[in-house]
């Protein structure tokens, strides 16, 4: 197998709570040298014959714990960026990987001062489907008929709530053992099975019999209707991205990694398992270190140090306030003048990176924080609360509650601060974007609702329409959606700008909120995936990381286009992005299912053919 398995090196490092842990990893530049070639170059041709455009082709050192990947050009062509110090000279790891073919690999000697040529074969294979992404599994599910269709949306707004239907679908169960599984999911939570005591959800349960027949006609022993049509592999802008994944060590176990980190498709998408699920957001400081948040409760970690020029990884513990365990965490941002903020066990905690301390202030019961941190433009932090959303100002250390319009459980998750200092939040459970003006207290709402949210929803039989009323799903009940939901997630604000961009989870879709007339235009993504949360960089560029596609999109006001960038790696279940817009600007998101993190830089067209231009070997054929 091609990933290697090996021990983590744990230090003990002085401070209270404070666990090390060192890996190897590289400090590649976004900005590849000019007058510096590859390392490394090749070309990937099918065995059949033609060069293959928009392959995922990958480099790890030997012994170390990071990898390095780019995608093939038109002519099947690749470049490696330059190799920066301390990863010199070494024996490299390097495979090639594309749906439908058989990874190939090699081993080769390369450094900064002996560029190496690979040209690598890939020959097709006829079962592919443990390669597919969760939204090529979920445009394969038959909706020729109503009822097709229907039970489409069942299953897609259930079952690919914390994980992607990949996970689900490269099994193959008979309509009992799929009942056992609903029977389980129907108790499970974020991180695992609940127990058999744990709240059985009512959706599920109310769901899990037609469920189990339609998941073994679809996926089960017999012939199955999925019909497969491939996304088309990366090309142009979308293929000239460099990616490099840092592996984490897992918060429980210390000295190992995650068994399947999804770097070898054929192995199909990790289940998160066995510790690899966790990590969650991630922010980037101004030396362009990441720190990264752990929102499964452990021992040892709340936050982890990715230090980008060393390779090093720090784990620091905050104590619970049970004198015991780690205290957990979840939402982290950089302000603009460089302190972090991260939310943990119902406060707000102040990180300065430059001197490694913290700071917690708690709101006065019963409010506590949760979600997602986010500065306004006026350096205040807007936090979530379950029925609303609190401003917390750095200079007074107070905190102001500001409550949903709309009575109900909101479930706030995530939230922003705009340009003029109010505030805004994500009522997840009720379609709802909640609005605070700040100067007067005043509370108001936009409802999420899209033009072809209807056409979901008349899939509802009546009986289901009645079931999820009594329920009191969409007010009062969430995280298990009914068809047409929305379910807005993450969102930001456009601090140099008058927009808020609302990641619509369940939609499908990005909206645009204007923070002057709260007038909300929908924009929807140019493949069936779920947006998770929405960042907006220095030249108004909005990002969101498509936790179903292993990829990240960016949308472009101006145009109205999005450009889809893959990942080298599936499963990783992307919880959050960030930008760092003191570079690039890069982008940087967390694999929540294999405890990995990656950074995401873009070369131009001309860095691309400098470094094309200076490395050595004849360029190949097409």
């Amino acid at each position: 197998m091609l990933t290697h398995r090996m021990a983590w090196l744990a230090a003990t490092v002085m401070g209270v709570g404070i666990l090390a842990l060192l890996v190897a990893a590289p400090g590649t530049s976004a900005k590849a040298a000019l007058d510096v070639g590859s390392p490394l170059s090749g070309a990937i041709r099918a065995a059949a014959g033609g060069a293959l455009e928009g392959v995922a082709v990958s480099a790890q050192p030997v012994g170390k714990t990071f990898t390095i990947s780019v995608f093939t050009d038109e002519r099947g062509e690749y470049f490696l960026p330059p190799l920066e110090a301390p990863f010199e000279d070494g024996t490299y790891l390097v495979w090639a990987q594309a749906v439908g073919y058989e990874t190939a690999r090699a081993e080769v000697h390369l450094g900064r001062a002996r560029p190496a040529r690979q040209d690598l074969t890939l020959k097709t294979v006829k079962d592919f489907a443990r390669q597919l992404s969760g939204a090529e599994w979920l445009a394969a599910l038959p909706a020729d008929t109503r009822e097709d269709r229907r039970m489409k949306e069942i299953f897609r707004v259930n079952c690919t709530e914390c994980h992607q239907a990949g996970l689900v679908f490269q099994n193959r169960l008979d309509e009992q053992g799929w009942l056992a599984i609903i029977e389980v999911m129907e108790r499970a939570t974020y991180h695992g099975w609940g127990g058999p005591t744990n709240r059985v959800s009512p959706i599920i349960a109310y769901h899990k019999q037609e469920l189990a027949t339609y998941l073994a006609r679809v996926s089960g022993p017999g012939p199955s209707p999925m019909k497969f049509k491939l996304q088309p592999r990366p090309t142009g802008e979308a293929a000239r991205h460099v990616v490099t994944e840092y592996d984490i060590p897992i918060a429980e176990l210390p000295t190992e990694r995650a068994s399947i980190d999804g770097s070898e498709w054929s192995e199909g998408i990790p289940s998160g398992l066995h510790g690899g699920g966790g990590m969650h957001d991630v922010a980037v400081d101004n030396n362009g270190n990441a720190w990264i948040t752990d929102s499964v409760p452990n021992a040892f970690r709340t936050v982890a140090k990715v230090e980008t020029k060393t390779g090093q990884v720090t784990g620091y513990k905050l104590t619970a306030p049970n004198g015991v365990a780690a205290r957990g965490s979840h939402g982290i941002i950089r302000a603009r003048n460089g302190i972090i903020w991260f939310d943990t066990n119902g406060s707000l905690a102040r990180l300065d990176p430059a001197t490694e301390t913290f700071e917690l202030h708690t709101p006065p019961a019963p409010l506590g924080v949760g979600g997602s941190p986010r500065e306004d433009g006026k350096g205040k932090i807007w936090i979530g609360n379950r029925h609303g959303v609190l401003q917390f100002d750095p200079d007074t250390k107070k905190f102001r509650y500001f409550q949903n319009k709309t009575i109900g459980d909101g479930q706030t998750y995530g939230n922003a601060g705009d340009a003029l200092g109010n505030g805004w939040w994500a009522q997840f459970n009720q379609d709802i974007v909640g609005y605070a003006d700040a100067s007067t207290g005043q509370v108001d709402e936009v409802r999420m609702r899209p033009p072809w949210a209807a056409d979901q929803e008349e899939l509802l039989t009546p009986a289901d329409r009645a079931f999820y009323h009594n329920t009191g799903v969409g007010t009062y009940f969430g995280t298990f959606a009914r068809p047409g939901s929305q379910a807005p997630r993450r969102l930001s604000a456009d601090l140099n700008g008058n927009t808020v961009w609302v990641a619509n989870w369940w939609g499908y879709n990005l909206a645009k909120i204007d923070i002057k007339t709260r007038k909300a235009t929908y924009y929807r993504l140019p493949i069936d995936s779920h947006p998770y949360a929405t960042v907006v960089d220095r030249n108004h560029m909005v990002w969101t990381n498509l936790s179903s596609d292993d990829a990240v999109a960016k949308f472009d006001p101006k145009t109205e286009k999005y450009t889809v960038y893959k990942l080298p790696s599936i499963g990783a279940e992307l919880r959050y992005i960030a930008v760092d817009d003191n570079t690039g600007p890069d982008v940087w998101v967390v694999y929540r299912e294999s405890s990995r993190v990656a950074r995401i830089q873009f070369r131009t067209p001309a860095q691309l053919q400098a470094l094309k231009s200076a490395s050595s070997g004849p360029p190949a054929q097409p």
